[in-house]
């Protein structure tokens, strides 16, 4: 299924870079360290059964191959602006759907609600990542999940102490990644239940960690399926837990501090 290609010029940069990309895009994943699709599966431990699930910028489906293993028979959505991603994503889970659309035409334009949504990586390409959660909340059914990561502004750690930065790709296009205040991004979120809140080193970048903050929410309401969800968050502190210094081969430098506001 294809929606309107995107009109917006950030979209369509991401867009272009992902065409270029999709090629080499699962071995750089491995040679960055890449590591939230192993938090993906810890997250997943906490949901009740899915019957509908949506991976909003899919990628080559790699995310969206975690959630198959955990609901064999779910109907599983996977959308990204990037018809080349899709083709890769296609062939790795053969009986889900994918919808090539920008994330906010999607959500503006769906009708029927998943019980879980995730977004693991892709924030990071927007500068209206507000306005956009607030339409992802939409596609989320009451008692239903939303986990998604986002690139956090943090002062005094100079990899990411910028809001905007464009950097060269290795095929030789821009691409633009926006970081945010965490306050800016739990913003809208009353009444739902915070089940999960980290910080963790998500893969490296020219030889530095790029860290991503790790949110994962239910939705207020009573579940299609009756399973209590439990809590696993880590609260305000900023910290990185040991679990995931262990579990992540990358190293983070000591000197890190936490994101404003945190």
């Amino acid at each position: 299924m294809t929606a309107a290609p995107p009109s917006d010029p950030v979209v369509e940069q991401a867009r272009a870079y992902f065409e270029e990309f999709a090629a080499d895009y699962d071995q750089a994943a491995i040679e960055s360290g890449w590591m939230p699709n192993r938090l993906l599966e810890d997250a997943l431990s906490l949901v009740g059964g899915v019957d509908r699930a949506a991976d909003l910028a899919c990628g080559t489906g790699s995310s969206l191959a975690v959630v198959r293993k955990a609901w064999p028979d779910a109907d599983l959505v996977g959308v990204d602006v990037s018809a080349s991603m899709l083709g890769r994503a296609r062939v790795r889970i053969a009986d889900a759907r994918f919808v090539r659309a920008d994330l906010r035409a999607f959500a503006d334009g769906a009708h029927e609600p998943f019980d879980l949504v995730t977004v693991i990586g892709g924030f990071e390409f927007t500068d209206q990542l507000p306005e956009l959660l607030a339409a992802v909340r939409r596609l989320v059914r009451p008692g239903g999940h939303l986990v998604f990561t986002f690139e956090p502004v943090m002062s005094g750690w100079a990899p990411q102490a910028s809001r905007v930065e464009t950097n060269l790709g290795s095929n030789g296009l821009e691409l633009t990644t926006f970081r945010w205040e965490r306050s800016e991004v739990t913003e809208g979120f009353d009444g739902w239940t915070l089940l999960d809140d980290r910080l963790v080193a998500a893969y490296l970048r020219d030889g530095l960690p790029t860290v991503y903050g790790w949110l994962h929410y239910r939705r207020p309401g009573s579940p299609a399926h009756g399973r209590p969800a439990r809590s696993r968050s880590r609260g305000r502190t900023g910290q990185f837990p040991s679990s995931e210094l262990i579990e992540n081969p990358l190293l983070l430098p000591p000197e890190l501090p936490s994101p404003e506001g945190r």
